[in-house]
């Protein structure tokens, strides 16, 4: 299927250590991050029975995507159905609160404009970019059907 080039930028809002969707709701209570943000995690993200919740209020506070090094994969599956990217960077802790980052999903990197460095994307199928190239499930499912809708 032919999908448009993801590409983000913004700030690293840095949450130390990971933390259980809980504990990422009660930050986004504590603090609202500012739009063009991307939550960057240093530990697993989104444990719990909240992990749709949690997913869903990221971005609706204009998340642009959550980089950690592992992923709870029922957050995991909420973020790709909702088109959050969830990005595995197992050097996430490298990365500093505020840096600015660019994102290439569909190569696979994400570059930290601050220092240069460029980190890999791990885990994340041609399908799951496909998924969040057309904005989650739903997009996807139009394009699929729009594709053979086309072939007929």
């Amino acid at each position: 299927m032919d999908t448009d080039e993801l590409i983000l930028s913004g700030r690293a809002w840095v949450v130390a250590g990971g933390g259980s969707a809980e504990d990422l709701l009660n930050r986004l209570a504590e603090s609202a991050p500012a739009e063009d943000t991307i939550l960057l995690a240093t530990g697993p993200v989104g444990d719990g029975p909240n992990a749709a919740r949690a997913a869903e209020a990221l971005q609706g506070h204009g998340i642009q995507a959550v980089i950690a090094p592992r992923f709870a994969w029922s957050f995991f599956r909420v973020c790709l159905t909702i088109g959050l990217p969830p990005l595995t960077l197992w050097e996430a802790a490298e990365i500093r609160a505020h840096d600015r980052l660019r994102i290439d999903v569909s190569d696979l990197i994400v570059k930290d404009l601050s220092s240069g460095t460029r980190y890999p994307i791990r885990d994340l199928s041609d399908l799951y970019i496909d998924i969040l190239s057309c904005g989650g499930s739903a997009g996807y499912v139009r394009a699929l059907r729009a594709a053979r809708s086309d072939a007929d």
